[in-house]
């Protein structure tokens, strides 16, 4: 099938200082052997994209969906100028595929085609034109925990309703960046009121709402292939539904000495 992820390529000197100011990760030191899971959120520390950042090429790019691609780039736009650094999405292969030897964010290179682990024991294959992507694989990505910044889904959640500092997509160590005072205070005060939760019992489609038990949930990210689906929904974390699943992942405190998250 077709992939619904593309692979967003950088140029320019500025490049990794730029994306340093608008992302969750630490991107600097950028090496060609990690693939950091990382977010770019508003001032209000919500989402507005996410995906995997590597280099691929000799360039900085970035696995990201591409329902949200152009969106992403009309938001980085204004800081990528200021640096004269250009951004676009590419015609380069990227297919999520199931069964991997390489643990989440590590690359390998072979001429021509990038590997990338991720979660689900699944892996990214970035420039292979005769890899399709694999909806199973995607599946496996969603049950696993692991969701990315839709087109229906912008602006829904902070990093960490989306348990992204658990998957090695927040660095709370760097220096400033968009919306990190929001993301900052609540690892080291907040409590959550909502989190993303699996559910696996019917198709779900981007863009829509899940309704359970009379109370309507939003869809973070869905894959659905003829024999299975799965999705991630947000929903309040005293929620009490079978339907709804916990994500495979023990929340751990993220921050020494200061009080965690209650997700």
């Amino acid at each position: 099938m077709n992939s619904p992820f593309g692979l967003i390529q950088f140029k320019g000197d500025q490049t990794l200082k730029v994306l340093q100011g608008q992302c969750t990760q630490m991107v600097t030191g950028l090496s060609t052997e990690h693939a950091p899971l990382v977010a770019f959120c508003d001032p209000k520390g919500r989402m507005f994209g996410s995906g995997r950042l590597l280099q691929y090429n000799n360039l900085v790019s970035l696995i990201t969906p591409m329902d949200q691609s152009d969106a992403l780039l009309k938001r980085l736009h204004p800081f990528l100028a200021l640096s004269r650094v250009s951004a676009a999405l590419t015609e380069i292969p990227v297919g999520l595929v199931a069964q991997s030897s390489l643990s989440p964010a590590v690359c390998q290179h072979q001429p021509g085609t990038t590997r990338v682990g991720e979660f689900g024991n699944t892996q990214w294959q970035v420039g292979d034109q005769d890899q399709l992507h694999d909806p199973k694989a995607d599946i496996a990505r969603l049950s696993a925990g692991l969701g990315f910044v839709r087109q229906g889904s912008a602006d829904l959640l902070i990093p960490q309703q989306a348990h992204y500092q658990m998957l090695g997509g927040v660095n709370f160590k760097k220096g400033c960046y968009t919306g990190q005072e929001v993301i900052a205070r609540l690892e080291h005060l907040g409590q959550a009121k909502k989190y993303v939760y699996v559910y696996r019992e019917a198709p779900v489609y981007l863009g829509e709402s899940v309704e359970l038990d009379g109370t309507s949930f939003q869809v973070f990210d869905a894959a659905n292939d003829q024999e299975d689906q799965a999705a991630l929904l947000l929903a309040p974390v005293s929620v009490n539904l079978k339907q709804l699943i916990h994500v495979p992942l023990t929340i751990t405190r993220q921050v020494e000495g200061q009080r965690p998250v209650k997700l």
